[in-house]
């Protein structure tokens, strides 16, 4: 079975747990990873995320989320499980995006999880043809959980 360690330090009442893994499953089955997968979720105000983001990347905002892959898979192949990392979520900002795009807060907050576990994947868009690649992944995963964009 998967594992989301999940942490909530925002003021956020989350509701989509169970979503957060039905796509956990599903990018297992993306990626074709044989072992269970685990990943442990934060989500925190909009100034620790800001704070975050400029200590990680250099911006000084607040963004949606924050991916941190484990890239010791090789290493712990022993382990029953693989651990692909960790997700930091901005509540504040998945909110005002999914008002700013007219998309529903459940799609918002699934399609923001999703592309964060493509990330832990190794996978980026820092061109548009990694953009695209990425972008077919999310996609495929929320299809088939048939999450849209209503």
């Amino acid at each position: 079975m998967n594992n989301l360690a999940f942490k909530n330090k925002s003021f956020h009442c989350f509701k989509f747990k169970e979503d957060f893994f039905n796509i956990l499953e599903e990018a297992r089955k993306e990626f074709g990873t044989k072992k269970p997968v685990s990943v442990d979720v934060l989500f925190v105000t909009k100034n620790k995320m800001k704070k975050l983001n400029n200590e990680h990347r250099n911006k000084n905002y607040t963004t949606d989320i924050l991916s941190f892959p484990l890239e010791s898979e090789k290493e712990l192949d022993f382990l029953d499980e693989v651990q692909l990392g960790q997700i930091i979520i901005s509540p504040w900002k998945i909110k005002k995006q999914a008002k700013e795009f007219n998309h529903g807060l459940r799609r918002e907050f699934c399609y923001i999880f999703a592309h964060g576990i493509v990330h832990l994947y190794g996978f980026d868009h820092m061109t548009e043809e990694e953009a695209n690649v990425m972008n077919g992944h999310v996609d495929n995963i929320m299809n088939r959980l048939n999450i849209k964009r209503v």
